[in-house]
């Protein structure tokens, strides 16, 4: 399976979003934003999936089932990750269609934030079967952390979500207990040194995915990537936590803890090795074991834990990001829509994305596949978080990214990465003026 996250975006308030669900949770009816003159019998659906991808099979058999039992025809199209790109042109000319998924990220900027999404409450206390509605089977803690939109009412409906975690293989004799804290982490990796072998594999050209170390660190360290990114002076980088986390990312570059010759390799040449077993950890989104799925050697056990915590226990939040449905403003179709999205939700229809598409469900009733079993258990054990607290992609581009690749890559120490990444930011907000 291909990657499918995209940047992030800066995101809202979610509290009143729950007050939405609690609401949503005591009604019985299942309401509709169509205007409920005359049922529609038709809807069109953008996805971001290809045609070929387990997904898109999934949401067709899907599908093909709604409209055996409904009557409701679904024209589908399978746009692809830039579906979103066509969205856009297609509000302003009135075309746009009835129902979109994608990342939370894109869905927000693009439909949630401009107020070009419709309020999803009636979808929420809609039947799933088994006596519960859609706001019963998906945890009110996912749907808590997604950002509100402009309005502050429900406007994405996951189906999926994906996590990032420290994957290893569970035969590996070096991790006979999986690290819970940052000192069993060093342990391991120490240990591996000893044995001739790498601590970490990582691809040194994915400085999207590589800072998810110094994102992890510091939200164990006590700090977080949105107080660097909206202080516009650059001042904030001065938090202790800042330079804590630099450090520990220096010790892993200097201990010679990452794979031989990272820096000169790209993707996904350290993914293959570290399934190959020539190195112990490998953190990344829980689409790894499907793109690594046909290197793995015979033995190999996918294995995750979360990201180890520092100082403090209860800073142990994991990362989701959420993938899903939205209805665009305006949708001549709403309501045959939403009918789809909670026929989607029922157990026997949304089970394909974890047997097919081998992926976790926000439905804590369904079984994740096996190579995800232990993100899954994270994602329903521990607090959840946004990725890099969803801070504005382009910032996180020009200066998390780009300052942290020379600490990373051994072209920087830790206090140079912290002067250095103070000035780009406020040099980033200066220029925006």
């Amino acid at each position: 399976m291909q990657r499918f996250s995209s940047k992030s975006t800066k995101a809202g308030a979610a509290a009143a979003v729950l007050a939405v669900l609690a609401t949503a949770a005591c009604s019985t009816t299942s309401g509709g934003t169509g205007d409920g003159a005359q049922a529609s019998k038709h809807f069109t659906y953008w996805s971001m999936w290809t045609q070929t991808e387990p997904q898109a099979q999934a949401l067709q058999s899907s599908i093909t089932a709604f409209t055996a039992e409904t009557g409701i025809k679904v024209d589908v199209q399978w746009q692809g990750r830039k579906v979103l790109d066509k969205v856009g042109p297609a509000l302003l000319s009135g075309n746009a269609p009835d129902l979109v998924d994608q990342g939370f990220d894109r869905l927000l900027p693009t439909l949630a934030a401009n107020g070009q999404a419709e309020d999803l409450t009636p979808v929420l206390s809609m039947d799933v079967g088994d006596g519960k509605k859609v706001v019963d089977v998906i945890p009110q803690k996912l749907l808590g952390v997604l950002p509100a939109g402009n309005s502050s009412t429900p406007w994405m409906i996951p189906y999926e979500t994906v996590s990032v975690s420290l994957f290893y293989n569970g035969k590996d004799p070096l991790v006979a207990k999986a690290p819970k804290t940052w000192d069993d982490f060093l342990s391991i990796c120490r240990a591996a040194k000893t044995a001739g072998k790498a601590c970490i594999g990582t691809d040194g050209d994915q400085g999207w995915a590589t800072q998810y170390w110094f994102d992890y660190l510091l939200q164990r360290n006590g700090g977080s990537v949105a107080a660097l990114a909206t202080d516009k002076s650059g001042a904030a980088f001065n938090d202790p936590a800042v330079l804590k986390t630099a450090q520990q990312i220096q010790e892993l570059v200097k201990g010679g803890y990452l794979a031989k010759d990272y820096d000169a390799t790209k993707y996904p040449e350290q993914q293959n090795h570290w399934v190959s077993g020539e190195s112990v950890f490998f953190l990344m989104g829980s689409w790894l074991p499907s793109e690594e799925q046909k290197f793995k050697p015979e033995g190999f056990e996918f294995k995750s834990v979360a990201f180890p915590v520092t100082a403090n226990p209860d800073r142990n939040a994991v990362d989701v990001i959420p993938f899903g449905f939205s209805i665009p403003k305006g949708s001549k179709n709403a309501e045959a829509a939403e009918k789809f999205i909670a026929f989607f939700l029922k157990k026997d229809q949304l089970s394909a994305i974890s047997t097919v598409a081998k992926n976790i469900t926000p439905r804590e009733d369904i079984p994740a596949p096996a190579e995800l079993a232990d993100v899954a258990q994270e994602l329903k054990g521990d607090p959840l978080r946004l990725p890099d607290d969803n801070v504005d992609g382009d910032w996180q581009d020009k200066v998390l990214v780009a300052q942290f690749n020379d600490l990373w890559l051994g072209k920087a120490d830790a206090a140079s990465f912290v002067s250095r990444a103070a000035g780009a930011s406020a040099g980033y907000w200066k220029a925006k003026g």
